[in-house]
């Protein structure tokens, strides 16, 4: 790597990430006395609870899309601004679903990543995998918050 490299925007802040999971991988490696077995089960657990609380936002999508399949149209009848509210955080609930299904519940296995690497090395890449994932949940969080909050707003005009 060369010094304009080294140098360029996120350069810094991805080495100090790369470091980060480094240590990360290590010192679990350390709770698991070595055990890169124990390590992979308390990553496994990690993923589960990233796909549970996918699964909860994808249920909360579930239920916002019916609701707007039963009321939708008559929120939308009360005015210009209910329509576009109740539109757009519909086009916001569905789109944090397929982009929660996508890049949060997607099965990609564990073994998959198993090969003659050090342990310290594979563990490495699943925690990207589950920091990916965790920033993946984090985003399709707050779209679905905005388009439950853009729904909200519609029912509040509904109301007035």
């Amino acid at each position: 790597m060369n010094f304009r490299q080294q140098l360029a925007p996120g350069a810094i802040q991805r080495r100090h990430v790369d470091r980060e999971r480094r240590r990360e991988a290590e010192q679990l490696l350390s709770l698991c006395d070595g055990s890169a077995r124990g390590a992979l089960a308390m990553l496994s657990d990690e993923f589960n609870v990233l796909q549970a609380r996918a699964q909860g936002l994808m249920t909360l999508a579930g239920v916002l899309v019916t609701v707007t399949g039963f009321s939708g149209r008559s929120i939308a009848g009360t005015s210009l601004a209910a329509q576009l509210c109740v539109t757009g955080g519909l086009a916001l609930v569905v789109l944090s679903a397929v982009y929660l299904y996508a890049r949060v519940m997607r099965i990609q296995w564990m073994t998959r990543e198993l090969d003659a690497s050090p342990a310290v090395v594979i563990l490495e890449r699943i925690i990207r995998r589950r920091d990916d994932k965790t920033r993946a949940f984090a985003i399709g969080g707050a779209i679905l918050s905005a388009g439950f909050l853009l729904y909200c707003v519609a029912v509040g005009l509904m109301l007035l």
